[in-house]
């Protein structure tokens, strides 16, 4: 086989020469594998890559296998072995030669030359075959498609990016996006409003288009970057995860590229972008008016900064965060890696396997892999759940059941089936000692889970006296007099308020009723007075009548204390002189005397709260002081709306709740998006608080168990999802 010696970026074509073997035929290798240098291993040993240019893969080898690869022509095993010996310091044996063999063949890159080697690639290719179901399974998740092919535009802008300062440009966005944090920092409230706001069918529009610009923008700047280091983009396209489209760049060819910053600059390019965009839009966001710009910049904005910190800068899924977090530690396929350490590691710790590790690392660096494939299978699994409910209501009910049950079978089930086989049938080497140590884990947990521990019930309400009403005006009118005092006596003067309107009508009444009865009194004598005299005396009792409904109406505002109390929350913008409109709140009258709180408790716990059960409540601020109560009353429905805007999560509360634009002929009614029950509960003890507030209640409930508690929830869900 003919080859150019491999030197830094210089590319090594491997021919084969057929020629008789003495030992162990060596098989031939594809003409055009491409060798290059990489960067040294973390030992500091050379390292090479072979590109398979035909699947577009790249494998990483060490100096071992790259003497063996450069000195393969026109020898057979032996001899191949006493060349490298005696030119290399290296020791190669004959076990060196059949892994690398073992590892050529395995991932496709030797030449078929005859049947034997046709007969075997079948074999493998028909022992690799899946059916139409398992292909289904694995391509539904995840697959993608090619559109373009964008390297030919894309090297017209390379003399160009040559001359970029990127170390400017970083410097400029940091900038802006420091002055855009804290221009927002200074109207956070607006800020968060608008977010909760657009939680709309327009909003959702409104975001789908802001990711669409963002993720394309992020493409791009992959595109950009790679063609600025030299590396060609083969395709760009749409992948599809579980039916959702999202756009994709290849640059596995940056595997090329000797310096891993180099590798890492390409792969934080997308988030690089999309993290000037936010900035970009956040900036702009503070600075624009009202108006769709400024809403679409808030789109840009929300969208780029949750999909870069929250998905991208991820490790634990293969999206820029694994490819970043890779390039850091110089160690690719690090999912593969660090799942067999992980592996291994329960095996050795759990079981008292004596398994040598996968790879030599130092065991701070072993100890840290462990860990990150332990945090990515959680992550994993909570991920995989999060779709399997997402295919369920994504499809309809019925293929929604069938994909939710593949997807915790396939591939939650499946893998952890697969290891406790491994575990099973390795039993024979576990020590009577651990396995005393797992019945005894085993029973413990049984305990755990089956003995009624938890008895206390969580949930959130608001405290408010027993008796008390808003104060507000009949109809509309002006303040006359304001209360100068807090506390009243039943049938006190609050509020003194006028209405010129009334006042009119009333003198109005008033005359007309004294003109009737002039005219009555001017009818005596007459031959037919007495028939007008009726008239007139109907007309004079009708204004009366009149003159004493707007008396009366005007009397009505003068608002009075409908019991002993005080009044609270008086609003400040009242004065003698401001008008009020019908029904607005101008004031809260209560009776200090007594304080209850209304809880709203989870439907799956009700069963376990009755009426006379002790209660812990305190204040949602206040972390240290409890008081005593005990439970009133249970509602018999769920409560809708909630009965105060203080506990609604878009005005900070604790609890959530979703727009009802149909609810009562209303608009933009918010309703509980939970099934919550109010719970009635009377204090033994005033909590430090002389106003309506959040608190925060704990019931000792009837006691039960995590298993039953579990298994009453599965139940639930299961009676409610089991109607078509």
């Amino acid at each position: 086989m003919t080859q150019a010696q491999a030197v830094e970026g210089q590319k090594v074509r491997f021919t084969a020469k057929s020629k008789a073997l003495k030992a162990v035929k060596l098989p031939r290798i594809r003409d055009e594998l491409i060798l290059f240098s990489a960067a040294p291993n973390e030992d500091g040993t050379p390292a090479w890559m072979i590109q398979d240019p035909v699947t577009n893969r790249f494998f990483r080898i060490g100096w071992i296998d790259f003497e063996l690869l450069i000195h393969w022509a026109d020898f057979d095993a032996v001899a191949l072995i006493e060349e490298v010996n005696a030119q290399t310091p290296l020791n190669v044996t004959l076990a060196d030669v059949r892994k690398l063999v073992v590892f050529m063949s395995d991932n496709q890159l030797l030449r078929v030359d005859n049947k034997v080697d046709m007969q075997r690639l079948l074999g493998r290719s028909m022992g690799q075959k899946r059916s139409i179901l398992e292909w289904l399974v694995h391509n539904y998740l995840f697959f993608r498609l090619p559109l373009v092919r964008p390297q030919a535009w894309l090297a017209t802008l390379q003399p160009f990016l040559k001359n970029v300062r990127m170390s400017m440009v970083a410097i400029a966005i940091g900038c802006i996006a420091l002055l855009g944090l804290f221009l927002v920092s200074r109207q956070w409230d607006v800020f968060r409003h608008t977010l909760v706001d657009n939680f709309t069918w327009t909003g959702v529009v409104g975001y789908t288009v802001a990711l669409l610009f963002a993720k394309t923008l992020h493409e791009l700047g992959h595109a950009v970057v790679a063609t600025r280091y030299g590396v060609r983009v083969a395709h760009m396209g749409v992948a599809f995860l579980v039916m959702l489209p999202m756009l994709y760049t290849d640059t596995g060819e940056s595997w090329r590229l000797k310096n891993p910053r180099d590798r890492l600059a390409i792969a934080s390019a997308g988030i690089a972008v999309e993290l000037a965009l936010a900035s970009i839009a956040t900036l702009l966001w503070s600075l624009a008016p009202d108006g769709p710009f400024r809403n679409g910049m808030f789109f840009l904005a929300t969208t780029s900064w949750l999909m870069t910190l929250a998905i991208n800068a991820s490790p634990f899924m293969r999206f820029d965060g694994y490819f970043i977090f890779s390039d850091l530690l110089d160690l690719p396929n690090l999912h593969e890696r660090s799942s067999a350490l992980a592996r291994t590691w329960l095996r050795r710790s759990l079981l008292g396997f004596k398994d040598p590790w996968p790879e030599n690392f130092t065991p701070g660096k072993r100890r840290g892999l462990v860990g990150f494939a332990l945090a990515t299978w959680v992550y994993r699994l909570v991920v995989f759940l999060g779709i399997a409910l997402l295919v369920y209501f994504f499809f309809f009910k019925l293929l929604g059941i069938l994909m939710l049950v593949l997807e915790l079978v396939w591939f939650i089930g499946k893998p952890i089936y697969r290891e406790m086989a491994v575990w099973n049938a390795r039993k024979s080497e576990i020590a009577m000692n651990r396995r005393v140590g797992w019945v005894v884990g085993l029973l413990l947990l049984a305990v755990l889970l089956v003995y009624p521990f938890s008895s206390r019930i969580a949930g959130y309400g608001w405290i408010h006296a027993a008796d008390q009403t808003p104060i507000h005006s009949p109809f509309s009118a002006q303040i006359v007099a304001m209360p100068e005092q807090r506390s009243f006596k039943t049938g006190d003067v609050l509020f003194v308020l006028d209405s010129s309107i009334l006042s009119i009508a009333q003198d109005r009444s008033r005359q007309l009723a004294a003109a009737r009865e002039s005219q009555i009194a001017g009818l005596m004598g007459l031959p037919d007075g007495e028939s007008q005299r009726q008239l007139l005396n109907s007309q004079k009792a009708f204004f009366e009548a009149e003159g004493k409904a707007s008396k009366d109406e005007l009397a009505r505002l003068t608002l009075r204390a409908p019991f002993d109390g005080e009044l609270h929350d008086v609003d400040h913008g009242l004065a003698p002189g401001v008008w009020v409109k019908s029904r607005e709140p101008m004031a809260m009258f209560i009776d200090p005397t007594r304080w209850v709180v209304d809880a709203f408790v989870p439907e799956g716990d009700l069963g376990r709260v009755a009426v006379g059960q002790s209660v812990r409540v305190r204040l949602h601020t206040d972390y240290q002081r409890w008081a005593k109560g005990r439970v009133e009353s249970i509602d018999v429905s769920r409560t809708t709306v909630l009965p105060t805007p203080l506990l609604e999560a878009s005005h900070g509360g604790p609890l959530a709740v979703v727009s009802d634009t149909a609810r009562s002929g209303q608009e933009n009614t918010q309703v509980l998006r939970d099934a919550l029950f109010r719970v009635r509960i009377v204090l033994d003890e005033p909590l430090p608080t002389s106003s309506v507030a959040v608190v925060r209640v704990q019931i000792d409930g009837q006691a039960e168990s995590v298993l039953a508690g579990v298994a009453r929830k599965v139940v639930s869900v299961f009676i409610r999802e089991s109607g078509f």
